[in-house]
């Protein structure tokens, strides 16, 4: 598995690093996956992926679903993902403004990160009570970056070229027909999303959902995550994305970075101005 961190191959554990990348298999394999499943996919011996496995077990980060030969994440991995968000200060901070955001709008509202493979992360979702149909969007679910309205605004202010890291990982599939997959192309976007401080998702990731989103900064000034809000886009127009819930979610992503230290007064480094 390609992996973007700038750790040092001389600290890492080979049998640590294993066990993660089976732990991420399970993650991504639905409803479960057999020791061949899990052998031919990560290229390890059977027998390796065995002792693994049952170590795992142990854990309780994995378990044997009842009466198959096929395992799944055990009920641990739900119990340190519940320690992780609650030990989060950005989701905590976030929470009253986006629970206001979702009641001024009445459309789904999200609140997301990287992850070290430039994969989205849904770190928090509020759904509204309109019927949405297709979403795929749950808490703890990934999402491509370079077709999703908060991923592209992560990219967007990631140091060096994160367009050429997705497309080196083979990243850039094109999921509808409006989906922006050619490298310079997507740059471009980029450029224009610094200037805009807003990003769109004009159906790109979902045919039918359209998400605007904003940048949420720490105290340092760096973009920590994103506030976005979706909706059908029979109900979303495009004026309306870039007008009205533009200007919603911005308002949203300002107030969160406030409360988790940002000084909008700098101006040198405030992308919410202008």
């Amino acid at each position: 598995m390609t992996r973007t961190s700038a750790a040092h191959d001389g600290y890492r554990v080979r049998a640590v690093m294993r066990a993660v990348d089976i732990l991420e298999l399970l993650r991504t394999s639905g409803g479960g996956a057999s020791l061949n499943e899990l052998s031919g996919r990560s290229d390890l011996a059977k027998a390796s992926v065995f002792r693994m496995i049952r170590t795992l077990e142990e854990t309780g980060l994995v378990e044997r679903i009842p009466g198959s030969d096929t395992y799944r994440l055990g009920v641990r991995c739900l119990e340190l993902g519940q320690a992780f968000l609650e030990q989060l200060d950005l989701r905590r901070e976030a929470m009253p403004i986006l629970q206001r955001l979702r009641g001024e709008f009445d459309e789904t509202v999200h609140l997301s990160v990287l992850d070290n493979e430039l994969r989205l992360v849904f770190l928090e979702k509020l759904e509204t009570t309109h019927a949405v149909g297709m979403m795929s969007s749950k808490v703890g679910r990934t999402a491509p970056s370079h077709c999703t309205a908060s991923g592209k605004m992560l990219l967007t202010w990631l140091d060096g070229d994160p367009v050429s890291v997705l497309e080196d990982n083979g990243s850039l599939r094109r999921y509808t027909a409006n989906t922006v997959h050619e490298p310079d192309a997507l740059r471009r976007e980029l450029e224009r999303i610094r200037t805009e401080d807003h990003s769109l998702d004009l159906e790109e990731h979902e045919l039918g959902v359209r998400c605007v989103a904003a940048p949420i900064r720490g105290a340092l000034g760096d973009v920590v995550a994103a506030v976005s809000i979706s909706a059908p886009a029979q109900r979303l127009p495009e004026r309306l994305l870039r007008g009205e819930f533009a200007t919603g979610v911005k308002a949203a992503a300002r107030e969160i970075s406030s409360r988790l230290g940002y000084n909008h007064d700098d101006q040198r480094r405030d992308p919410f101005t202008g």
